[in-house]
């Protein structure tokens, strides 16, 4: 069994690049539409937040570290909501499901900003 899973592997890695040279090129470089732009810019930003979290890592405070990672969630929930926006026109039961979700969204950024309390003698971790 073994040599014959290598043999369709091996066929498979070989026919791939010669597959790839046949494709045109046309789907490459036609002008982006309005919405793979929104995309990108959506991907790029949480990027950034991610890069930012990953780079200021022990120099900034867990609830900073915290707040990026949120921003990141509330960038792809809008991000989402943007590009699948039109299913909430066709569908009764879509739009609930996005209203519901979107008030979950909120609810779980709201827990984040609600003040905790912290137990007595304990020092804020903050940098203001």
């Amino acid at each position: 069994m073994r040599p014959a899973h290598l043999a369709a592997s091996s066929l498979l890695l070989m026919v791939g690049p010669a597959v790839a040279e046949e494709a045109p090129l046309a789907a490459f470089t036609a002008p982006l539409t309005g919405r793979e732009v929104f995309l990108a810019v959506v991907i790029g930003a949480m990027m950034a937040c991610g890069l930012a979290s990953f780079f200021l890592a022990g120099r900034v405070s867990d609830r900073t570290q915290i707040a990026l990672a949120m921003f990141v969630v509330l960038i792809g929930a809008f991000g989402l909501l943007v590009l699948f926006g039109g299913f909430i026109y066709g569908s009764t039961i879509g739009a609930v499901a996005i209203v519901l979700l979107l008030i979950g969204l909120f609810k779980l950024m709201n827990q984040f900003e609600g003040a905790r309390k912290k137990p007595p003698g304990t020092k804020s971790q903050d940098r203001a």
